[in-house]
């Protein structure tokens, strides 16, 4: 495959996560390509007009070493400065390689230490022509604690960008 279709697959699947996130949030403002904390984000999106939560989305390319990635994704997310939630989007590019099935010590790493937050796993399937998002149901998203600086890198993010996708009146 070459770098131009990676390109635009990777693109199919952050329209795709973009969309669900759009159905889950209450008037979010979304940004592709986003840096957040020092790393890039795929998809990033803050709730309620950019003063809710934050969710941030790191795409994992199928052509890539999956578990590993999904590992770095999930690794310790640290104490400062993680979004509220946190998912790993697995990007199945419809080639004859095996789909996702994930080993145990993974689902053991997605959740946070002390018990609160757990990364999420997408699974965005391109093979047919229009891309379908699935959560992966054992793994769910669930929201770590917030921080001052947290909030307050949200803040700054949002006034210092301009959103791919947001309500407008």
């Amino acid at each position: 495959m070459t770098q131009a279709q990676t390109k635009q697959e990777i693109g199919r699947a952050q329209n795709a996560i973009q969309d669900y996130l759009i159905r889950k949030l209450l008037i979010p403002k979304v940004y592709l390509d986003a840096e957040w904390n020092g790393k890039k984000v795929g998809v990033l999106a803050i709730d309620r007009a950019g003063v809710g939560d934050v969710h941030a989305v790191y795409i994992v390319y199928q052509g890539s070493d999956v578990e590993a990635a999904l590992e770095t994704v999930i690794a310790n997310p640290g104490t400062h400065f993680i979004p509220h939630f946190l998912y790993a989007a697995v990007v199945y590019d419809g080639t004859e390689k095996p789909k996702l099935v994930l080993p145990e010590r993974i689902i053991q790493k997605s959740l946070a230490e002390d018990g609160v937050g757990r990364v999420g796993i997408l699974y965005v399937d391109l093979s047919e022509d229009d891309p379908r998002l699935q959560v992966v149901s054992r793994l769910k998203a669930e929201r770590f604690r917030s921080s001052k600086e947290t909030v307050e890198l949200s803040d700054r993010f949002v006034a210092e960008h301009t959103a791919n996708w947001e309500y407008r009146e």
